[in-house]
C-alpha cells in the first residue's frame, strides 16, 4: 500500500522527494488529487512502510506546507 503527502508548496515537496532519495525510498511526484482539497499542488507517494522516515524528514526540513500523509 503507499502514502501520499500532499503540499500546498511544489518546492517542498521536491524537497521531501529528495529527502527521500538521499535515504534511497523510492518516491514519485504526483498532481496533488482535488479530493485532497489543495489545488496546484505537488504530493510525493511512497511505501507506507516508511511513513515515520517521511514524517520525520517533513520535520527536520522544516517543510510546513505539508498537510500531513494519508492512504
Amino acid at each position: 500500500m503507499n502514502n501520499i503527502a500532499p503540499f500546498r508548496s511544489r518546492g517542498e515537496a521536491l524537497k521531501l522527494s529528495r529527502a527521500l532519495n538521499e535515504e534511497h525510498i523510492a518516491n514519485i511526484i504526483v498532481n496533488t488529487p482535488r479530493k485532497l482539497g489543495v489545488s496546484c499542488g505537488l504530493s510525493v507517494v511512497f511505501n507506507e512502510k516508511y511513513a515515520e522516515t517521511a514524517r520525520r524528514l517533513i520535520s527536520e526540513k522544516g517543510l510546513t506546507s505539508s498537510l500531513g500523509i494519508f492512504r
